[in-house]
């Protein structure tokens, strides 16, 4: 009896997913949970090393009448698009966008608000007061909130919806995620984005959520792998991935 139970205190515990390769530097995991007795939220996530990928900011040609992310993938030949930043009603974009290292939309001084950045190889994510304007920005995206900084959550609305985030893991990896299925709130997603992968976690210590809700939208096509979850809404921007020339062919 007194070994039966060492072993199973002992016992290793369980990933709730595991990454599938779809290319050199560029993952899937995809895994659900239950919200409530009836109710499952499926998550969706890639995981993706900037030095081995380009990250970059999709606008729409049309922005009065916006675009959707397999749009957006099509017309930037992107493996992977998703819905990005803010937008008014009238389909302006509201926020820092970078593209190119060009700057197309100004800095919002909205505190709470956040920037994912490029910088040479590296991802990194900022408040509108700590970000730094510099010439090696190739890409920058404002949107919000923080969901995790430096491996704390802050607080957050608890609102219940579809969302869609950007984070990076503790080994400079980006991590891109969307919700199926039931609607979940900030907090959720902040534990979703932060913890362990024993938690059901991307073990991103910093993260923040893009545009969520209606806007909330993926699309990637890489090999023979496809994923289209179409948002109910049309969106002005979106973050794409990008093969560099030495990851041209699939």
């Amino acid at each position: 009896m007194i070994f039966a139970f060492s072993a199973q205190c002992t016992a290793s515990p369980k990933a709730q997913y595991t990454w599938s390769q779809l290319r050199d530097g560029l993952q899937y995991a995809t895994y659900s949970f239950a919200i409530a007795e009836n109710d499952r939220t499926r998550i969706h996530a890639f995981r993706i090393d900037p030095a081995r990928y380009r990250l970059s900011v999709a606008t729409a040609k049309d922005e009065k009448g916006g675009t959707t992310a397999s749009k957006m993938a099509n017309e930037a030949g992107a493996l992977i698009a998703i819905n990005g930043g803010f937008f008014t009603p009238e389909h302006t974009s509201i926020g820092l966008i970078i593209k190119d290292g060009k700057r197309l939309n100004p800095l919002h001084r909205t505190s709470w608000w956040s920037i994912f950045y490029i910088k040479g190889d590296k991802a990194a994510i900022a408040t509108p007061s700590s970000f730094r304007p510099s010439s090696a920005i190739s890409t920058a995206l404002q949107v919000g909130p923080r969901l995790t900084i430096n491996g704390a959550t802050p607080k957050l609305k608890e609102g219940v919806s579809a969302r869609s985030a950007v984070g990076i893991d503790r080994q400079g990896k980006v991590v891109i995620l969307i919700t199926s299925g039931h609607g979940i709130s900030m907090k959720e997603l902040a534990k979703r984005m932060g913890g362990t992968v024993f938690q059901g976690g991307m073990g991103c210590p910093n993260s923040m959520a893009l545009d969520g809700g209606s806007s909330s939208q993926i699309y990637a096509k890489i090999g023979d792998f496809k994923l289209d979850i179409a948002g109910l809404a049309r969106v002005t921007n979106g973050l794409v991935v990008l093969p560099k020339k030495r990851n041209s062919k699939s």
